[in-house]
């Protein structure tokens, strides 16, 4: 009786719903500020509790400027195993096109850094777990970053103030 008792108890174990991963973001970073939008490449350490692999689906952010420029939202494919027991580093690039470049031109005019804020979630699935992991990074645009966009995006303008 005892040994059927000790089977059953390990066959729960073994069938019980994996745990979520842990999320820790790292960075994201600014590669690219163009006419058409800003680039970022997003890092973020995910570790996996659990006893079998876990993969990543896809990476779904907003990028918000100056606390008030909602940029949008992209979802990018973020396929990547999470070995069981382990940490796993991703690193997804982002792309965001501009949406309001009058906005844009005024951050320029501040002449001063435009912190920027990335919002997302990293969707996990498998067999058995299905679940958005959500993560926040921040960081700061330069205004040299951000008066060299504003030239590419306006060429043989005049920009009084902004140089």
């Amino acid at each position: 009786m005892r040994s059927l008792l000790v089977a059953a108890a390990l066959t729960l174990v073994a069938c019980s719903r994996p745990e979520p991963p842990t999320l820790t973001p790292e960075l994201a970073a600014v590669t690219a500020i163009t006419a058409q939008g800003i680039d970022l490449r997003v890092q973020i350490q995910a570790y996996n509790p659990n006893r079998i692999d876990l993969s990543t689906r896809s990476l779904k952010a907003n990028v918000t400027l100056d606390g008030k420029y909602d940029l949008g939202t992209v979802t990018v494919p973020a396929p990547l195993k999470l070995p069981s027991k382990k940490w796993t580093r991703l690193d997804v690039p982002l792309s965001v096109k501009w949406q309001d470049l009058t906005s844009i031109l005024a951050l320029g005019a501040q002449r001063r850094g435009v912190p920027y804020q990335v919002n997302g979630t990293v969707s996990v699935g498998g067999e058995t777990l299905n679940v958005d992991l959500p993560f926040r990074l921040a960081g700061t645009i330069t205004h040299d970053e951000l008066l060299k966009a504003v030239g590419s995006s306006l060429p043989g303008l005049p920009l009084p103030g902004l140089r």
